[in-house]
Formats: C-alpha cells, sequence, structure tokens
C-alpha cells in the first residue's frame, strides 16, 4: 500500500528543483549536519517564502493581520519539529503544578513574552543571515 504524501497541491506548487542551486545545497547540507526534521522545516519554509515572498514581501511575525502565514507556519513546525507535543508538554507541566489561577497566568505571560521576544530575534538573524548571504553571491 501507498503511503499518503502529507503536502498539499500549493506545497508542490514550488518543486525544490525550481529553488536556486544555493538554496538547494543550504538544504542538502541541513539533510546532513542538521538534527532531525530540521532540513524538512527548512525546505517547507524555502517552498513557503518562495510561493509567498513575491507578492507579499518580507514576512514580519509582529504584523498583525498575518494568520495564514502563522498557520502554514506552525503547521511545519508541528510536522518536522515536534513544535505541537512540546505546547503539550508544556500545558501538561503548567496544570500539574496545581498553582493558582493567577499564578499560572502570570507564568504563560511571561512565558509567552519570551518566546516572542526569542523568535523575533531569531527571525531577524535568519533574515540578517540571507540578506548577508544575498550580498555576498556572485553576480
Amino acid at each position: 500500500m501507498r503511503r499518503r504524501s502529507r503536502t498539499t497541491a500549493a506545497e508542490r506548487a514550488v518543486a525544490l528543483a525550481d529553488l536556486p542551486a544555493p538554496v538547494r545545497r543550504v538544504i542538502r547540507a541541513a539533510e546532513r549536519e542538521c538534527p532531525r526534521g530540521h532540513a524538512g522545516a527548512l525546505r517547507d519554509l524555502t517552498r513557503l517564502a518562495a510561493r509567498k515572498a513575491p507578492a507579499r514581501g518580507i514576512f514580519d511575525p509582529t504584523i498583525r493581520g498575518e494568520e495564514d502565514m502563522f498557520k502554514a507556519i506552525e503547521t511545519i513546525a508541528d510536522r518536522h519539529l515536534g513544535h505541537r507535543g512540546s505546547r503539550k508538554a508544556w500545558k501538561r507541566a503548567i496544570r500539574r503544578a496545581r498553582l493558582e489561577l493567577d499564578a499560572r497566568d502570570r507564568i504563560e505571560r511571561a512565558a509567552l513574552e519570551a518566546r516572542t521576544v526569542s523568535d523575533i530575534a531569531y527571525f531577524y538573524a535568519g533574515l540578517a543571515f540571507g540578506l548577508t548571504w544575498l550580498s555576498h553571491r556572485d553576480p
């Protein structure tokens, strides 16, 4: 029995072969050198960017109204990086701590703020590396 693919028609619209050669090399290097799932996430995020960037430009996670992008990124993170499992583990740990509701809310808000700041920093780091890479490549 053939295994059913999880990719949608929209995801397949940008094939790996359609990406620039340097991007394909980075993805292949990630397959060899990065933890399991990271290359798949990079590949799918690159496909997402190749589909979306021409019409919308650079994605900024601090802008409201980007629900379609947030959903796509979360789906990729769930699929390749185990994001859904880590969220469930966090929620389970908070529930088991049996704290007052106010204390749990303060912890959740602080964790969300820390994650948001970290996510923004990593986003801009990735953007900086990508832009630097583009500015130093051969014409």
